[in-house]
Parts: C-alpha cells; sequence; structure tokens
C-alpha cells in the first residue's frame, strides 16, 4: 500500500471503530502516540513502531494500528515475516468494515492454504478475545458497573445526600452524585445496546445483576469464536 494511501486511511480510521467511543480515547496523550509511531516507523525504526502499535495502540481498538501490525508481518519490517500472523491482525482490523482493509484482508487470505487458514483463524480469534471492540466495550462495562455500585453502596461516597458534589473522572467536571449516576447508567446503556445488537440477543437495561451480566459474557465469548469473514 502506497504512503499516500497510508496516509488517508490514519486520517479515516486511527480512532477506535466503537459508535460509544471514549473522549479519553482521543485524548491527546494518545493522539501523540500515534504520531510517534507513525514518525518511528516512518524513518525505520521498525521495531519500535511494532511494538506501539501491538502493545499500546491495539489495546485500545486502534484500527489502524491492528492493520499496521499485520501489514508490518506481512512485509517482516521489525518483525520476521508471518503472512499467517499478518492475516489474522488484517481480519482484526477488518472489523470496522473500511472497504480498505477487508481488501487487504481478502487479498492475504486468498494466498493460504487450508493448514495456514486453520492456523489464521485460530490466531484472529486469540486477537478478537484481547482487542475486538466488542471485549473493549464490555470491559468498559465492567469497570462503570463497578464505578456505579461504588457509589450506590457508598463504599465510597457513603450516605451522604444525591446532592454532594463529586469530581467525574470521565470529564474531570464537579457534578452531584445523582447525575454522576446517571451518566454512568446512560454510558452502560449505551454500550449494553452496542453489544447486544452485534451478538443478536436481548437488548438490557444498565441495572443489569450480576448473573445478567456473566451471562453476557458467556454470549460475547461464543460470539468471538465464530468465524464468519471467510
Amino acid at each position: 500500500m502506497s504512503n499516500r494511501v497510508l496516509i488517508l486511511v490514519v486520517l479515516l480510521l486511527s480512532l477506535p471503530a466503537l459508535a460509544a467511543a471514549e473522549s479519553s480515547l482521543r485524548s491527546k496523550p494518545l493522539h501523540n502516540l500515534q504520531n510517534k509511531a507513525e514518525r518511528l516507523y516512518r524513518d525505520g525504526h521498525w521495531e519500535r513502531a511494532h511494538f506501539i502499535y501491538v502493545n499500546e495502540l491495539a489495546a485500545f481498538g486502534d484500527k489502524y494500528a491492528q492493520y499496521m501490525a499485520g501489514y508490518m508481518f506481512l512485509e517482516g519490517r521489525g518483525v520476521e515475516r508471518d503472512p499467517v500472523r499478518a492475516s489474522a491482525w488484517y481480519r482484526l482490523a477488518a472489523e470496522s468494515g473500511a472497504p480498505e482493509f477487508i481488501e487487504v484482508r481478502d487479498a492475504v487470505l486468498d494466498t493460504l492454504n487450508g493448514e495456514s487458514l486453520e492456523a489464521s483463524d485460530a490466531i484472529y480469534i486469540t486477537l478478537r478475545q484481547r482487542y475486538s471492540d466488542i471485549v473493549l466495550a464490555l470491559n468498559l462495562v465492567r469497570q462503570e458497573r463497578k464505578a456505579l455500585n461504588q457509589g450506590t453502596t457508598g463504599s465510597r461516597l457513603g450516605r451522604t445526600s444525591s446532592s454532594v458534589t463529586i469530581i467525574d473522572p470521565q470529564t474531570g467536571a464537579a457534578i452531584t452524585r445523582t447525575e454522576y449516576e446517571r451518566r454512568l447508567k446512560s454510558r452502560i446503556k449505551l454500550r449494553l445496546d452496542y453489544i447486544t445488537d452485534l451478538i443478536g440477543t436481548e437488548e438490557l437495561e444498565a441495572d443489569l445483576s450480576d448473573a445478567e451480566f456473566e451471562a453476557l459474557v458467556d454470549r460475547v465469548d461464543e460470539h468471538l469464536r465464530v468465524i464468519a469473514d471467510r
């Protein structure tokens, strides 16, 4: 892929594909990290660039970073050339639905034989279980449910009035406990809708029980093990 196309792709797809992407994922530190990886790659420091793409940016659901991890495996830049592993990273990036990524994924998969395709499937499933958007959304739900429970049970805020002023860690703004809990529930509901729509199951409310959440975790795990891109 030419540098011109790569620049276009990073402008369009450098942010996570999750519809409800957090403002923290759009933060200046992350943007700086993206720029650092691009600069290292451009200057030929491929090992360092690959480390950032795989170990730092991919974990935020950065589809361009996931694409670049595959590209570098395919070309053997900074890592040993490995078309099978490259295909698995391309498949992860292509979950965004970006035509450029889908085209590259399909082209690489077409070069693999049956045994290599099975190996690609195994690596792809492992990557999905760590870095796919649905897993990131589920992890955020888990964190926000914990924060909500800490607020409602009084483990941090006590039994004080709902009008008490606290700092929203998401925005840094001073708000009431009631408003903080409302925002948490709104974010949880938004993510739950994204997850349940993706896996084709019934909607869940923000105040879902622990048992319902664990059942959702199991459903997501089942979904991630299903190969439907080839």
